[in-house]
């Protein structure tokens, strides 16, 4: 693989799990020394104009800053700037390769969920949605997206020695 130099995290609407996983990487993007990487995030719907409120509190509880996340909207442009793709599910990767079919090529080697990135089993590849969920499964769905955002933090700094 090459150097990785933009990572774009991916979900559903943009509220939850991708902007926390963006967050999170970029703190320990900087706990682990990893440099030159930009960690982005974006959504297939635009449903909110900011975080979820659960997503918010988890964040800050780490003393991590997310007050100024605006969520997004998956672009052509984004996506094509883009050197890794992680979806919180395998629908959110078909989606992709669906919306944007003519770049397939391109797309082959930059596409995987969050926990097949870190190797996990072929059968277990999804982070649920935590939306609408109890605050207790909301916490432990983030902290999935954490434990695995920091495998995924390693792994790039060792991809890019």
């Amino acid at each position: 693989m090459t150097k990785i130099k933009r990572v774009l995290f991916i979900c559903y609407a943009n509220t939850c799990r991708s902007p926390a996983a963006q967050h999170l990487a970029n703190f320990y993007g900087k706990k682990y020394e990893l440099k030159g990487v930009v960690f982005d995030s974006a959504g297939w719907h635009n449903a909110f104009d900011y975080a979820q409120p659960e997503t918010i509190d988890y964040i800050q509880s780490k003393g991590i800053k997310i007050s100024d996340f605006q969520p997004k909207v998956i672009t052509r442009e984004l996506i094509e700037k883009q050197d890794l793709i992680i979806g919180m599910e395998r629908y959110h990767l078909t989606k992709v390769k669906k919306r944007f079919r003519d770049l397939q090529e391109q797309l082959k080697q930059k596409l995987y969920t969050l926990k097949e990135f870190n190797g996990a089993d072929k059968k277990d590849l999804n982070v649920p949605d935590p939306y609408k969920t109890e605050k207790k499964r909301y916490d432990e769905i983030l902290e999935i997206v954490e434990k695995n955002v920091k495998a995924l933090v390693k792994k790039v700094k060792r991809i890019n020695q």
